[in-house]
């Protein structure tokens, strides 16, 4: 049997959408494969010098015949070449999205996480995308040849077809995401203050400790709008929660400005939920014009027009319900998408 190394940086229950794939896959991989987690540093991607060093010995230590290194993009971009040159066994790249394209980094870093991980990708046997269009950025940026890469979909939450609101109830609006500076909740919030004559409350559910900054940056916004009853900030929910926050739902905006493949918008869709988009990689392939609208990356006008024309358009909103939902149904689950990795590892590991 096939042993695989899966390294990841910092806490496995980390509630971001990159964690939340690793925690599904890896007990559907133990069912075909000896899978050992291998914990690195939480410093990464912007690891000290002490945190690249112990994750070196920690990688080395596990460096024995018969393994594939599976090690997760957060830290796998930034390690040094010289630790990925001295490890014997063959490495596959688990990468969602390039680092070097997350917010709120500034242009030193940013321009040293792209040459840093342009190097470490040279040296990856394989890699494994959650979308094509991360895929093809990381042909684009990268030039990591098209023949490198499997594209292994998350597999999603599933449940019951959404109901919306009551009858004489405001329309439902959900958002589902860490507060972070790559959710763009500054659009969506702005977006809704231009529909305020609309009927309608919001819901967003997401982590509200990732980046404090953007939760109190969100909490200004909602102060400064009058919003604070019509908004509510759900934090960080249990899945069958989440389920039950969707189906409650009758439109799901989310106004991202960039996605590796937008696992909320998925769920939206499996949900039957029509849906507003936004984003740079992987949103227009995940979220089809049949099941609702992608808008160019931070145009509030833009995505206050798609808010409008679903909350005062019954019969729309009902079309692209229905189209979330015929998409939704074909959707891959977790145990799909492990199966394609394990098919990858095992291979490579011949």
């Amino acid at each position: 049997m096939t042993r695989c190394v899966f390294a990841v940086p910092g806490d496995l229950a980390t509630p971001t959408g990159g964690y939340v794939y690793a925690r599904k896959i890896l007990p559907l991989l133990a069912e075909r494969l000896r899978v050992e987690i291998c914990p690195l540093p939480a410093g990464f991607p912007l690891a000290s010098e002490a945190e690249l060093h112990e994750a070196a010995a920690t990688l080395a230590a596990r460096d024995a015949p018969g393994t594939v290194f599976f090690i997760d993009g957060l830290a796998y971009g930034t390690l040094p070449v010289s630790t990925l040159k001295a490890l014997k066994r063959p490495i596959v790249a688990l990468v969602h999205h390039p680092l070097g394209l997350e917010e709120g980094l500034t242009s030193s870093e940013r321009a040293h996480l792209l040459k840093k991980e342009d190097e470490a990708l040279d040296l990856a046997r394989h890699v494994v995308a959650p979308s094509q269009g991360t895929a093809r950025e990381l042909t684009r940026l990268f030039g990591v040849p098209a023949g490198k890469i499997t594209v292994a979909e998350p597999g999603i939450l599933r449940g019951a077809r959404a109901q919306g609101a009551s009858a004489g109830q405001p329309l439902h609006i959900v958002s589902v995401g860490s507060l972070a500076p790559r959710k763009g909740y500054g659009v969506l919030i702005d977006a809704l203050n231009e529909v305020r004559d609309l009927s309608w409350r919001a819901t967003i559910a997401g982590s509200l400790d990732r980046s404090p900054e953007t939760a109190a940056l969100v909490r200004r916004r909602l102060s400064e709008y009058w919003f604070e009853e019509r908004v509510r900030l759900a934090g960080q929910l249990a899945e069958a929660t989440l389920s039950a926050l969707y189906t409650s739902a009758d439109v799901f905006a989310l106004a991202s400005l960039y996605e590796g493949y937008g696992m909320a918008f998925a769920e939206a869709m499996a949900h039957g939920l029509p849906v507003i988009a936004s984003g740079e990689g992987a949103v227009s392939d995940t979220v089809p014009s049949s099941a609702g609208f992608v808008c160019a990356t931070g145009d509030v006008a833009a995505f206050a027009g798609a808010l409008r024309s679903l909350l005062s358009n019954p019969a729309l909103r009902r079309e692209k319900a229905e189209g979330a939902w015929r998409h939704g149904q074909t959707l891959p689950d977790w145990g799909r998408t492990a199966d394609t990795i394990a098919q990858v590892l095992e291979r490579i590991a011949e």
